[in-house]
């Protein structure tokens, strides 16, 4: 498979996720209404680009004729593939950062996750939630679409900065707390939103 540009990623991921929740393909419109395209144009130009790097193939009898390749479907079928955002830091916060940079394709039973949840994922850097298990290097694998609670670890932006940390309440006020003593509790000064909660942690061993 030829490598493919940020953009045909994100749609490719799009046309996965419609063809596993409804079982068909978008329309070259409704793909330009999700991206903000000007006109349908952009959308045929993008499907193309993917069909000539052979990951779909078009029948332009039908609305819906995009169709996945039967390998790409295949691997549908049994993994989500969830897109990289970069890094995200567990230390002291860091500007926040979005640009989607490849994905991984991970087993649907191992995240026990359906693909219309909001996925993504982020890689570790810095010391402050090794006492949960989570160190330097470490892939985390967040959901969007999940409700925060007490005590869930998550990707938050705080004071309009991204880190990863515990969430906590102390007098019915949230905070951000570290799993490591050598770093403070993080209490927002203007603001904090949670961008989603960490549902796994992949490692690398060697």
């Amino acid at each position: 498979m030829t490598k493919l540009t940020r953009k045909q990623t994100e749609i490719l991921e799009f046309l996965r996720e419609r063809n596993h929740v409804s079982g068909s393909a978008p329309t070259y419109r409704e793909i330009a209404k999700h991206f903000g395209f000007k006109s349908p144009k952009a959308s045929t130009d993008h499907v193309s680009a993917l069909e000539k790097k052979g990951y779909v193939r078009r029948n332009g009898r039908r609305s819906r004729g995009i169709e996945l390749i039967p390998s790409e479907r295949a691997r549908d079928r049994d993994t989500i593939n969830v897109p990289i955002r970069g890094q995200i830091q567990a230390g002291n916060p860091i500007a926040e950062t979005g640009d989607i940079q490849g994905s991984l394709a991970i087993d649907k039973s191992i995240l026990g996750l359906a693909a219309g949840n909001r996925l993504f994922s982020l890689q570790v850097h810095g010391e402050s939630m090794t006492g949960c298990g989570i160190f330097e290097g470490d892939w985390i694998v967040a959901d969007a679409a999940c409700p925060p609670r007490e005590g869930n670890v998550v990707v938050a932006l705080i004071d309009g900065q991204n880190t990863l940390k515990t969430l906590a309440m102390k007098e019915g006020t949230f905070f951000l707390k570290p799993e490591n003593p050598d770093f403070a509790d993080m209490i927002p000064v203007t603001e904090m939103s949670i961008q989603g909660v960490v549902k796994l942690i992949l490692r690398r061993v060697n």
